[in-house]
């Protein structure tokens, strides 16, 4: 403490080379100091050299790994010296672990050195995302509409949604037919689906006792802190997935062969050959799933009922609609839906997305290629980073 109190002393004489130097005995000695350690990275800055300041922002994020500044000044640090790779990769993996490292600079109680940096990393990240997006799908013919989409949290030029109520937060395309909800055979072949309806139900209900072993809270915990504190965590709001990430579940799927079959006749959406997600959604009696806007419009939620024991509904935008067993429902889910089930017994529906029909086969693929691209870019930005480390 009295080494510290020393540095300090010395930058308010003045004698900086000196502070820095003591600063930097200080820190040898005492390693684990992650607040002085952020420090004198950023000292470095002006007092040490190039090597120096990349050895201090380096050994900073190897120990202080939650300290956002580290990553913004560090990321903004290497941009500077021209090093932009290094640079980027620090930056995308501080926006991963806090999203506020490309929004200090909106705050008023904010040091305007920050705010700086934070400016200037929330520019390079956009401008770099934007690149990347038309640079991955600019080959594939007739995709225009694709290349020139938004990726909201990362799109470079300023932007507004076209619908009232609509706000996909992680890709739009502001070009296609913006309504809440879609008549389910005008959005694909929806019969399919409805005349295997008493297949399905059958299936389900032969593993109704198994859903405590098969499903699983559809949100987790963090989003507690989103307006779900009744449902994340929580069975009042179970998940029994066929397929998730476009992963299939065995487990389940062995349960329910013929479900799986009739799926396969659907245009249903993906990143790749298989569907992203399919789903049983388990909702317990009086439970409110809170108005919340999907990530993207390029897909229609759909809903088959099996199980609806009572009053109950979706509703998307300012538009209503109660649940029928064996009806789909097909929606926009970009746009601010709730769900809730008045009812003293438990909602089951079957939940799957389907492309939206406007989009055609190149179109589709230019989507997988943009999202396969930036998945990635940002595996490549985390080796990079553990490179560095």
């Amino acid at each position: 403490m009295a080494e510290l109190n020393q540095v300090n002393e010395l930058f308010g004489q003045g004698r900086n080379e000196q502070a820095y130097e003591l600063l930097n005995q200080y820190i040898q000695q005492n390693p684990d100091d992650v607040e002085q350690l952020y420090r004198f990275a950023v000292l470095s800055e002006q007092l040490g050299t190039v090597d120096d300041t990349k050895h201090a922002y380096i050994s900073c994020l190897r120990k202080a790994t939650n300290n956002v500044l580290c990553y913004l000044y560090a990321g903004t640090y290497y941009l500077n010296i021209g090093e932009k790779e290094a640079g980027l990769a620090i930056l995308s993996q501080g926006q991963d672990l806090d999203a506020r490292l490309t929004m200090f600079y909106r705050y008023e109680q904010v040091a305007e050195q920050t705010k700086k940096r934070s400016y200037q990393a929330d520019i390079a990240l956009r401008n770099f995302y934007t690149e990347e997006h038309q640079k991955a799908i600019s080959t594939i013919p007739d995709a225009e509409a694709v290349i020139n989409a938004i990726w909201p949290q990362t799109h470079n030029n300023a932007f507004t949604y076209l619908a009232e109520q609509q706000r996909p937060h992680l890709f739009y395309l502001p070009t296609l037919t913006a309504q809440p909800f879609w008549p389910a055979n005008e959005a694909f072949n929806g019969q399919v689906i409805e005349q295997g309806f008493d297949i399905i139900k059958s299936e389900f209900n032969a593993l109704v006792d198994k859903i405590d072993g098969l499903g699983e809270p559809y949100l987790d915990e963090k989003y507690k802190q989103q307006g779900f504190d009744k449902l994340a965590g929580s069975a009042n709001w179970t998940a029994l997935h066929l397929f998730k990430d476009g992963i299939l579940n065995p487990k389940l799927a062995r349960h329910v062969p013929q479900t799986v079959a009739l799926l396969k006749q659907l245009p249903l959406y993906g990143l790749g050959e298989r569907p992203y997600e399919v789903f049983y959604s388990v909702l317990k009696a009086g439970q409110h799933i809170t108005p919340h806007y999907g990530l993207s419009n390029h897909s229609l939620t759909v809903h088959l009922p099996i199980t609806v024991p009572g009053d109950g509904y979706i509703k998307v935008a300012d538009q209503q609609c109660a649940w029928q067993e064996g009806k789909l429902v097909a929606f926009d889910d970009s746009f601010i839906h709730e769900a809730i089930n008045l009812s003293d017994a438990d909602r089951v529906v079957l939940i799957f997305s389907v492309w939206h029909p406007e989009l055609s086969d190149a179109e589709q693929k230019a989507i997988q290629r943009s999202f396969e691209h930036r998945q990635r870019v940002q595996a490549e930005h985390r080796a990079y980073f553990n490179k560095l480390l």
